[in-house]
């Protein structure tokens, strides 16, 4: 005869099965000592610093001007302390000499390794900074006891060189840090490339648990319904997801953006190409390479533009007020620099662009940075990301792409919490690009509402004190269970 007891002493054991079928990430970290805190730091900061180091391995997914780099710096250092070993610090090359500055900021020892062939692989506890480029090819993983990757969006191609050369490099690397201020809420498979460089699990695995494949919509992975709220629960275990000190319950009174005005600034244009083609008319969709000949065609109709906002700028005022300007090639940086310096000969007009010096590149970056500069020319692919330009307030696009990720970063460069002025953005715009524009308008709401979600999602798990238990339910045990005539077959 089977007793309540037993019944219920084997859901209990059925439900601790269950229990260990769930995805956990087991905390390999250590308890930072308070005097390893920078006091520089916020109290937010300081709670995100220990969180990350109690887990080990840790992604830090938070907003530009929130102190991000001081953390990471700080994380780095309180790992040499407790391992006794070097530490290695990876970030792209121009946001490099912005951590340099910061750790000097906040006294923090940092020394910079050149990258080259043969270059002997640091022995004593520290921190050492090395660019992506030159990480890939010179670094021994194995004589480092943590490392740190700044601009960690970087991840975000798992068919790329790069995310698979750190994922397979630093795979049994002790301590990691991922770092980035706006992983794509709605890009899944960079979050599946984050957890594997942290070791939490494959990309593939993340996919087979909470994803389907959606092979109605171009083969698209797409979160199970039923899966949504484990699979935020299961993030929030390994990463950091704050858009502003009140998702952690602190005070955010001093971290208010400042008002962003976009300014859509169009010129007319009409290739009459489509004629060639037998069309009546143009059609105003574009692609990449529509795009690119756009942007050719119309050059001098965008810098005579651009001069007329910079005039517009700086009428009525003394006051110095310094400009950037955002283009995608070479042939566009050099011709607008020659025209402003022709133009404005008592101005410090410089462009940075790839084929630069990497001293050059970082004395004129951080000329700008510090209002040593009045207008810089420069692509977002070289200082898109991680640099702090909050000195100034306005900057102009010559064109946009598809890339909302591009533009967002490219003006979180001075909008961002730190910013004391209003900050102008100026987007050119032919009359046959506004599908363009209505394209990344739509991209921007899209990733402002997931953004969201996905960050209450993660802070709320943090709230909860028993995030990985099950809640046992109470279940009324049928009446012919309790008959005496039930038996175990």
């Amino acid at each position: 005869m089977i007793s309540i007891e037993h019944i219920e002493r084997r859901e209990m054991d059925y439900l601790e099965f269950i229990q260990t079928k769930k995805p956990t990430f087991n905390a390999s970290g250590f308890e930072v000592s308070p005097e390893w805190l920078n006091v520089n730091l916020f109290p937010y900061q300081a709670e995100i610093l220990k969180r990350a180091c109690k887990k080990g391995k840790y992604a830090l997914f938070v907003d530009t001007g929130l102190g991000k780099s001081l953390i990471l710096l700080n994380w780095a250092q309180a790992v040499a302390k407790h391992t006794k070993k070097p530490v290695l610090v990876i970030a792209p090359l121009a946001v490099s000499f912005q951590l340099e500055r910061e750790a000097n900021k906040f006294k923090i020892p940092l020394t910079k390794m050149l990258g080259y062939e043969g270059e002997k692989m640091p022995t004593q506890e520290g921190v050492y900074l090395i660019s992506y480029a030159k990480a890939m090819r010179y670094i021994q993983a194995d004589c480092f006891a943590g490392v740190a990757i700044d601009e960690s969006s970087i991840l975000k191609s798992f068919e790329g060189a790069t995310t698979k050369g750190l994922i397979e490099k630093f795979a049994k690397t002790p301590f990691k840090l991922a770092s980035s201020a706006t992983p794509s809420p709605n890009d899944f498979m960079e979050l599946g490339n984050h957890a594997e460089f942290l070791n939490v699990c494959t990309r593939t695995e993340m996919l087979s648990r909470y994803f389907i494949n959606d092979t109605f919509n171009t083969g698209e992975w797409r979160l199970k319904n039923h899966a949504k709220r484990e699979f935020w629960q299961w993030v929030s275990s390994w990463a950091e997801c704050v858009n502003t000190p009140s998702d952690l319950g602190y005070d955010a009174s001093a971290h208010i953006l400042p008002p962003l005005r976009e300014h859509i600034v169009k010129i007319e244009f009409d290739d009459y190409t489509y004629q060639a083609d037998g069309a009546l008319f143009g059609f105003s969709e574009q692609n990449a390479t529509k795009i690119a000949k756009n942007k050719k065609l119309t050059i001098d109709l965008r810098i005579a533009k651009a001069t007329e906002i910079i005039d517009s700028i700086q009428k009525g005022t003394i006051e110095k007020r310094p400009i950037l300007i955002w283009v995608d090639t070479n042939a566009e940086s050099e011709k607008i620099t020659k025209t402003l310096q022709q133009k404005y000969p008592l101005k410090r007009i410089r462009q940075v662009i790839g084929s630069d010096d990497d001293s050059l590149k970082a004395l004129n970056l951080n000329h700008f940075a510090d209002g040593l500069m009045d207008i810089l020319v420069t692509k977002s692919s070289i200082a898109g990301m991680g640099m702090n330009f909050q000195r100034a307030c306005h900057m102009i696009f010559l064109g946009v792409n598809y890339s909302y990720e591009r533009y967002y970063q490219a003006i979180r460069r001075m909008w961002r919490f730190g910013q004391k002025n209003e900050v102008n953005v100026y987007v050119i715009l032919a009359t046959n690009e506004a599908s363009v524009w209505e394209v990344v308008q739509g991209k921007k709401a899209q990733h402002e509402q997931m953004k969201q979600a996905m960050t209450q999602s993660v802070c709320a798990f943090k709230n909860e004190s028993t995030p990985f238990n099950l809640q046992i339910k109470e279940v009324n045990i049928p009446n012919f269970l309790r008959s005496e005539y039930a038996s175990i077959s």
